[in-house]
């Protein structure tokens, strides 16, 4: 159970029939009101600065070993570099190459709290990365509260504005491009990307940076127009292209292989500023993971590195078709059964995972042939502990598990909120609820 003293005066004050912040309505923020489908806690995650601050420097140390993978690993040779991961080689191809700078820090992992620290279950990288649409709206509906606002100025609490930190490092990724002044953005999809992944996200991420003074254009990859003279987007000249695309969106569709090849090719020579690059892409990869965590493959690290690592993420093996080494790694997360879950290469949003402890032997067996065979991460269970919360209905207390994202840009973390479940359900449980994270200083931590 959290140990924070904050978080217990919050559950303390909702449990009174009277509290004023039990008649809060995340639903009262207007871009809140349009997520039909998402159910909210009662109250936000509570942490202490100290700890947050601590998890970012590994966190950003993290993601800076895996942006430095494929040099340390593969020379920086792209095509082994797919090879590796059992990536489509055509993806290579519109790579093209990595960069001599590591591309502008942006992501989100997804982390569990074991009761002892924080542990990353996986990273997520680049300009396709979701869930930003409530995250800051989330946070201000409760500061906006009065007597939460109250609560809140008592014990310090404050949180970090996710989309005015996202805002800021777009007109620092797009100043080259237009000093001076405030870019032109072109947010853009993949051919049909919006009727799949636009509602209650695209669209409200694009309000949300508008809020924020941006000028933002939205549409799919067909609508870009590349030329020597510059970038076009709906017939308006844009300054930073944001790429909601991934590379599996447009290496099957000859058109928008030809614009985002141009697409790479104008930022490379300074035309335009795109969010992300695409070598992003292959960053975002599970198998990495297991580069960093399997003592057979991280000879490429410090010992510093290596704690930096065992600090933050769970034993984590790579089941490679055809790798040397594959019938023991199967062989020994057969053995770990009840302490592993299973993650397939291609999979995303919790789809295709297999938790050994919910399955049988050989339920688990299966699941790990077809690993073998198509790819896939095993990985530490994480048991994330309980997060009490008062059910504001009936006045008890129930436990509730918490899933993390957390974002991070240039500057360092930015913002983030939580997918809860109830104690014990699994990640993809039809009740879930949002919460936001707020934090408060405490002992050891720098004044924010």
């Amino acid at each position: 159970m959290p140990k924070e003293p904050v978080s217990a005066l919050l559950n303390a004050e909702l449990t009174r029939p009277d509290s004023p912040l039990r008649s809060i309505d995340p639903r009262r923020h207007p871009v809140l009101a349009d997520l039909k489908r998402a159910r909210y806690l009662p109250r936000p995650l509570v942490y202490p600065e100290s700890e947050l601050r601590a998890f970012e420097a590994d966190l950003l140390g993290a993601v800076e070993l895996l942006t430095t993978l494929p040099a340390r690993l593969f020379d920086g040779d792209v095509e082994r570099t797919c090879q590796a991961l059992g990536l489509d080689p055509r993806k290579a191809e519109l790579v093209g190459g990595f960069e001599k700078q590591s591309p502008p820090r942006f992501g989100r992992i997804d982390a569990y709290h074991d009761g002892e620290a924080l542990r990353v279950l996986e990273f997520n990288v680049g300009g396709s990365v979701g869930g930003q649409e409530w995250v800051q709206p989330l946070a201000e509906m409760f500061w906006a509260d009065d007597a939460f606002r109250e609560f809140g100025t008592a014990h310090g609490l404050y949180h970090l504005p996710q989309t005015t930190l996202l805002a800021g490092a777009l007109r620092a990724a797009a100043a080259p491009v237009c000093p001076g002044r405030d870019p032109v953005i072109a947010m853009v999809e993949g051919t049909g990307g919006l009727d799949l992944y636009a509602e209650g996200s695209w669209y409200l991420l694009r309000r949300l940076l508008e809020a924020e003074g941006l000028d933002c254009l939205i549409g799919e990859v067909h609508e870009l127009e590349v030329t020597a003279s510059g970038v076009r987007f709906q017939g308006r000249r844009v300054d930073l292209v944001y790429r909601l695309f991934d590379l599996d969106q447009v290496v099957d569709d000859p058109d928008a292989w030809r614009t985002t090849v141009r697409l790479r090719d104008a930022f490379r020579s300074g035309q335009v500023a795109l969010w992300a690059p695409l070598e992003c892409d292959l960053t975002d990869n599970k198998r990495f993971l297991a580069y960093l965590s399997d003592p057979r493959l991280r000879g490429h690290m410090s010992a510093d590195e290596r704690a930096l690592v065992d600090r933050v993420l769970p034993w984590t093996r790579a089941l490679v078709p055809g790798a040397a080494g594959l019938d023991e790694v199967v062989a020994d997360c057969r053995e770990r059964r009840e302490h592993l879950i299973l993650k397939p290469d291609g999979g995303f949003g919790g789809q295709g995972i297999t938790c050994g402890w919910l399955v049988s032997d050989e339920q688990w067996a299966d699941a790990l042939r077809r690993g073998a065979a198509e790819g896939a991460v095993a990985q530490q269970r994480v048991v994330p502990r309980e997060e009490p919360v008062v059910n504001t209905e009936t006045g008890l207390t129930e436990p509730w598990d918490a899933c993390l994202g957390l974002y991070w840009v240039p500057g360092g973390l930015g913002g983030g909120g939580g997918r809860l479940v109830h104690s014990g359900e699994p990640a993809d449980a039809t009740d879930r609820r949002l919460a936001p994270i707020l934090l408060y200083p405490d002992q050891g931590a720098e004044p924010h």
